[in-house]
């Protein structure tokens, strides 16, 4: 018989020190070998070309120890293993894991049905050989996760991981079924991402394997108070998780025990289930999330602020230039591959991954440093092989802000509501400092941006100019006319506004030097001829016959007419 082809082997492993342990274990077993450090680079290498079999490395946050609090390696692991399930199912699957998380990761939704599990604590070269020889046995040979079970019966779905991006993410503890049901119920109804469970090992499991800005804990949780369980979940979560806000639940405490919760643990809110409000514990959940404002200058400067206080460094010296492309992409996916252009070329691929995960989870903490960790950031959202900036209430772009009150004015200009218009229009004006990211103006993807803005400027300031002339104030309506000329002085609409504002003033000599300028300038630089409407409003001025301060404006008839003189 021929001897069986060597399997392409592609391996997740966020640990350096594992990487080299897998490459050496593997030698000789293999036809290619990918090692990725992250999942944005084990996502460019599947998109390239198809593995045999994917080795995932999945680390709980534990297993990194204290100096590796915020790695994202979890993170990476689940949403590869979904992402091959979904993506890449000719491709065999082996996790390595702690013992104690592979039933965490059997009740996680979304997991393939079969997969094989190699506990780290038992590993060894010899092991991982005979997983990967033994890969043609796969699923029959495999740990089957549908059979597995849980003990959690709940009417309610969990989220599947890599969903609802942006939203509270809740533990559930609570072993009683009838309020375990209500409770969930309620989470899936706010669309929040929740888990659930009924033990102490099972709330354990789960902290270990995913973050939570919330655990919704029952302190008497797995059997009586004695049993002490609850309690235990408490130490471990203040010590382990200290961003994580924690609202206990009962509806048996004694007062003494409700005045040991708030003394001994960093306990945010007591529910008592006698006197249960579903709206009162959502509010209290709501209350425990990260509310700020953000504020960000894009005009004239770029510059951030967090509910009024300026960030002056965001972890990294590449974070700026990534920061920029995201805000200017805000609310549309950049790819991983773009961002990695924001990296200084020199680097290997596999570095340049590497740290472009690092940079973008300082970044994420500098934005958001309450977060459980940086993968649960509301503002910079992962979503396949693409980083995208959430736009939302607690968000503030100047760029955006001069769009929306430029559209307001708009409004209020149709509705003949003339001086709220002008104060809109003029609000709008004074956000525009200077140019979109001034200081980058050699990066080809700030350019459209930076024209798209700078037309909205333009055309703010003819609108203003347009309603000061309408208004008899001709001198303002000059100034506003020649500052949109100092942005896009190859405007002919705007030369023949200078016109009528001149000659409205009774100035033929300055109106009729602002068409000898626009000739000179388009006979000069484009070799064109003026318009014919700009040229006779010309031939109007010079016979000093009267013209209209404005010209006719859609919906709001012609302006009053006025000798030239």
């Amino acid at each position: 018989m021929p001897a069986k082809p060597q399997p392409k082997i592609i391996v997740l492993e966020p640990h350096l020190t594992w990487r080299d342990t897998l490459r050496e274990a593997l030698n000789g077993l293999y036809s290619q070998l990918i090692i990725a450090a992250t999942y944005e680079e084990l996502l460019a290498t599947l998109q390239e070309m198809p593995f045999d079999l994917a080795i995932i490395d999945l680390w709980t946050d534990d297993s990194f120890g204290s100096n590796d609090a915020d790695n994202n390696g979890t993170h990476d692991s689940l949403e590869a293993l979904l992402y091959l399930t979904e993506n890449a199912m000719h491709t065999d699957l082996l996790v390595i894991g702690d013992a104690e998380g592979r039933d965490s990761l059997l009740e996680t939704p979304g997991m393939p049905d079969r997969i094989a599990f190699l506990a780290r604590q038992s590993f060894s070269s010899e092991a991982l050989q005979a997983a990967v020889m033994q890969r043609d046995e796969y699923p029959s040979g495999a740990l089957s996760l549908g059979q597995t079970g849980t003990l959690l019966t709940l009417e309610a779905t969990p989220p599947r991981i890599g969903t609802r991006s942006g939203m509270p993410r809740v533990l559930l503890v609570e072993d009683q079924p009838f309020w375990l049901n209500v409770l969930a119920r309620m989470l899936e109804e706010a669309h929040y991402f929740w888990r659930a469970a009924t033990t102490y090992a099972q709330a354990l499991g789960r902290l270990r394997l995913e973050s939570f800005h919330v655990v919704l804990l029952n302190p008497s949780v797995s059997g009586t108070q004695s049993d002490q369980e609850g309690w235990q979940l408490l130490d471990y979560l203040t010590h382990h998780c200290p961003r994580t806000k924690l609202i206990a639940i009962s509806g048996k405490l004694s007062t003494a025990e409700v005045a040991k919760l708030f003394m001994g643990y960093p306990i945010r809110g007591y529910v008592d289930k006698n006197a249960f409000d579903k709206g009162s514990l959502l509010s209290l959940i709501e209350q425990q999330i990260s509310h700020f404002f953000l504020r960000v200058q894009t005009l004239g400067d770029f510059r951030l602020w967090r509910d009024g206080r300026q960030i002056t460094h965001l972890g990294a010296p590449e974070a700026d230039l990534i920061l920029k492309l995201l805000i200017t992409r805000r609310g549309a996916p950049v790819s991983v591959d773009e961002l990695l252009n924001c990296l200084p070329s020199g680097s290997s691929t596999a570095r340049n991954f590497a740290r472009l995960t690092e940079v973008i989870n300082v970044l994420r903490l500098a934005l958001e440093p309450d977060l459980p960790r940086p993968a649960d950031s509301r503002l910079i959202v992962r979503e396949g092989a693409t980083y995208r900036f959430a736009s939302s209430d607690q968000v503030e772009v100047d760029a955006d802000l001069l769009e929306k009150r430029l559209n307001n004015a708009r409004q209020l200009e149709g509705n003949g509501e003339i001086s709220a218009a002008i104060r809109l229009y003029e609000q709008s004006t004074a956000l525009y400092i200077g140019d979109y990211l001034p200081a980058d103006r050699h990066i080809l993807w700030t350019a459209n941006e930076r024209t798209t803005l700078q037309t909205l400027y333009t055309t703010a300031l003819n609108r203003l100019a347009d309603l000061y002339a309408h208004e008899g104030r001709l001198d303002m309506a000059i100034s506003a006319a020649n500052t949109a000329l100092g942005v896009d002085a190859y405007a002919e609409t705007t030369y023949r506004r200078l016109m009528r504002y001149y000659a409205c003033k009774g100035d033929r000599k300055a109106a009729t030097g602002v068409y000898r300028t626009l000739v000179k300038l388009f006979s000069e630089l484009f070799a064109e001829e003026i318009s014919p409407s700009t040229q006779r409003l010309y031939e109007d001025i010079e016979a000093n016959r009267p013209v209209s301060c404005v010209e006719v404006r859609p919906g709001t008839g012609e302006f009053r007419a006025v000798a030239s003189d």
